[in-house]
């Protein structure tokens, strides 16, 4: 009789399993060979692979991948079984040397202080050990050895003292550029800090120190602050610009008798009150006109309409909507109260209205 053909348990446990697509599940040698043989039989017969996959309900790249472009009918056993997965290896890790070498260096008095990027480049700049900067770190991390970083911050200046509780205590000034059809002109104007007025101004082609003093004696003239019996005059306050700090400035002011404050240096909200102005000068007027295709003279009696407005017409809410004429003149404390005693007069009549609406009438 013909002998019976012994196959391996694992062949037959896997043969059994074939009883639907062939798909997440490891395969025994023998079985992918019968596979492999059974796709390349019909592959003679003129049934191609992906038919006879399908056939099969096998993925065709699995089978491909079996193959990997060697002749079908000499695939031993061997050949098609599962090769045990290897451990994952770093080749690219540092040698036991480097590691060495980085710790040696950080534990350098001369090279302590430095953190893991720039002793990272410096080591690689003396060809001591050439990696990345996250690979010196790790290895600073694994040994205790991160410097502790104190980060740096610029030192504090306390806010340039001045007083604004009075009219003509402080006054701030600035420079601002219009483009007109003459070139750019420059406007300095001189703003009363606690009262927002603008007391005086300069306009024209030049942007010199020479345009603070114009601007400084105009106003001075308009508040009569020149004469012999004036009060004492106010501060001047201004950002840092070369016309604000030049010794023809300084020595202007010095004979006045008046007093320099200077902004922190990179703080222009120490000049806010000045900068709000000019902010408003452009959102309200010159954002809406186009002083290039203007003259100088269209620009300059521009400028002065609107500070006629500002100073006499607009309510500023910093200084609880009163105009900055009234607030300087003393006159915001009457129309403040008259506001006041206003409002509770309403407050009050509207409670009698209501009262006697809702027809209650008292015993």
């Amino acid at each position: 009789p013909r002998a019976r053909h012994r196959e391996h348990p694992a062949a037959g446990r896997n043969r059994r399993r074939l009883t639907g697509p062939i798909r997440g599940t490891r395969l025994a040698a023998e079985v992918k060979r019968f596979i492999v043989r059974a796709v390349t039989d019909a592959k003679a017969n003129g049934m191609p692979i992906a038919r006879s996959c399908e056939i099969l309900m096998i993925d065709p790249r699995r089978v491909r991948r079996w193959i990997k472009g060697r002749d079908p009918q000499t695939l031993t056993k061997r050949d098609l079984a599962d090769v045990p997965p290897i451990p994952g290896v770093c080749p690219h890790a540092i040698t036991t040397r480097e590691r060495a070498e980085i710790v040696k260096a950080a534990k350098d008095k001369k090279l302590a202080h430095l953190r893991h990027r720039k002793l990272t480049h410096t080591l690689s700049r003396h060809d001591r050990v050439y990696c990345s900067p996250s690979t010196t770190l790790r290895v600073l991390r694994a040994e205790n050895l991160v410097p502790v970083y104190h980060h740096r911050s610029r030192p504090s200046r306390p806010r340039p003292v001045t007083d604004e509780s009075e009219p003509n205590k402080t006054w701030r000034y600035d420079f601002l550029t219009f483009p007109t059809r003459a070139g750019d002109y420059h406007c300095v104007p001189v703003l009363d800090a606690c009262s927002r007025k603008i007391t005086g101004r300069y306009f024209g082609p030049e942007q010199i120190s020479a345009a603070v003093h114009v601007a400084w004696d105009k106003a001075l003239a308009n508040e009569g602050l020149l004469s012999e019996d004036a009060p004492r005059l106010p501060m001047a306050a201004s950002d840092r610009g070369t016309q604000m700090t030049s010794k023809s400035t300084q020595q202007f002011f010095f004979d006045l008798g008046i007093v320099q404050s200077f902004s922190r240096a990179k703080t222009p909200t120490d000049n806010a009150a000045c900068e709000s102005w000019i902010a408003t000068l452009k959102c309200e007027r010159l954002y809406d006109a186009n002083t290039t295709d203007q003259q100088p003279w269209e620009v300059e009696s521009l400028i002065d309409l609107f500070i006629d407005y500002y100073n006499n017409e607009r309510l500023h809410q910093g200084i609880d909507y009163v105009t900055p004429a009234e607030r300087h003149d003393g006159r915001h404390v009457a129309i403040i109260e008259a506001r006041r005693r206003g409002m509770k007069e309403a407050k009050e009549r509207r409670r009698m209205e209501a009262y006697e609406g809702s027809g209650t009438t008292d015993d």
